[in-house]
């Protein structure tokens, strides 16, 4: 495992300072989350906005765009999702969090966007941010997923005082031939075949007890409320 750092509070309490240690709420829990979640109810509310047009569109054998684009994504997270339950089958100290999506925010007075993660891994190696591409129609670029990473890797700092760095991943669902256009720095691109043994190749970077202080704050809705 990763080397004992002495700058991480002995006790649970102090390692999350903002947080309730204790049982979590049903509601709070993000470990009830299915894959893809937060995706499958946008297009639910896409539906029921535009169902008239849609089935006008379908007769006609024309396809909605923003459907479409709904759907492939619910697909490719999907995807991602098989490959890493196979992980977590074979190394049950990974631990993967699916479909994260924190409301806006202000900051300094500016709003910043919500944060959707289609997954996040933590385990031994550390931890990361999985954006799923199902086989892309358009130019696919690193800026999302760059941004989401650090993103989270700001929260999870502010959640815990466990130092914490969380890499960014594209993972391309059925494609061999994946492709990034533009800078790509600290952005790992990979097909779902390749995920697995990505992350089992990495070395150690967390013990078991940071491991666990980060995984209870990821898990924790508030986490991402606050």
């Amino acid at each position: 495992m990763g080397t004992e750092s002495p700058s991480v509070p002995v006790t649970v309490s102090d390692a999350l300072p903002n947080l309730r240690p204790g049982r979590l709420a049903r509601a709070d829990d993000l470990t009830n989350h299915r894959p893809a979640m937060h995706l499958v109810a946008q297009r639910r509310a896409y539906r029921r906005q535009h169902l008239a047009s849609l089935v006008r569109g379908r007769l006609r054998g024309r396809y909605d765009p923003r459907h479409r684009a709904l759907s492939r994504r619910i697909a490719g997270v999907r995807g991602v999702a098989n490959e890493l339950w196979e992980l977590v089958a074979k190394h049950p100290t990974w631990r993967v969090l699916h479909s994260i999506r924190t409301d806006v925010s202000t900051r300094t007075g500016q709003r910043v966007g919500p944060l959707e993660l289609d997954e996040l891994v933590l385990g031994p190696a550390g931890v990361f941010v999985v954006q799923a591409v199902y086989r892309p129609v358009e130019d696919v670029t690193a800026d999302a997923a760059r941004e989401a990473a650090r993103r989270t890797q700001e929260i999870l700092n502010r959640a815990t005082r466990v130092p914490v760095t969380v890499r960014a991943l594209i993972v391309f669902v059925r494609t061999d031939q994946p492709r990034v256009v533009g800078p790509r720095d600290d952005v790992e691109v990979l097909t779902e075949d390749e995920l697995v043994p990505w992350l089992e190749s990495r070395r150690p970077m967390l013990t078991d007890r940071e491991l666990e202080i980060v995984h209870l704050a990821a898990r924790d809705r508030r986490t991402w409320t606050s």
